[in-house]
C-alpha cells in the first residue's frame, strides 16, 4: 500500500487522512475539532464504524470561515469603548 494520500477525489467521500491533507492540518486537529469542540469543525459522516468527509462539506465550511475584515476591526474598538478589556487574564499564581 503506497504510503502518499491521494487528494485527487472529486467530489468524493474522503477518509481523514485524505480530509486532513486537503485542509492541509494535521490529522489530530480534526480529531480534537469533533471531540472537544463539538459542532466547529466540517461535518462528517460515520461509514461503517469509519469516519469520513465529503469534499463538499470541507468546502462548505472553509467558504463559512472567511475572514470579514470590516467585521474584525470593528470589534475591539466596540470592546474598548465599553471598559472591556482587550488583554488575555491571567492565571492565579
Amino acid at each position: 500500500m503506497s504510503a502518499t494520500i491521494d487528494t485527487n477525489v472529486e467530489g468524493g467521500i474522503l477518509t481523514i487522512d485524505q480530509a486532513a491533507a486537503y485542509l492541509s492540518i494535521p490529522k489530530a486537529t480534526l480529531y480534537t475539532w469533533r471531540t472537544r469542540r463539538a459542532g466547529f469543525g466540517p461535518r462528517a459522516v460515520k461509514l461503517g464504524g469509519c469516519l469520513r468527509y465529503r469534499r463538499s462539506d470541507l468546502d462548505a465550511w472553509v467558504a463559512e470561515h472567511v475572514e470579514n475584515f470590516d467585521d474584525t476591526l470593528a470589534v475591539p474598538e466596540q470592546r474598548a469603548a465599553d471598559g472591556v478589556s482587550l488583554s488575555r487574564s491571567s492565571r492565579p499564581r
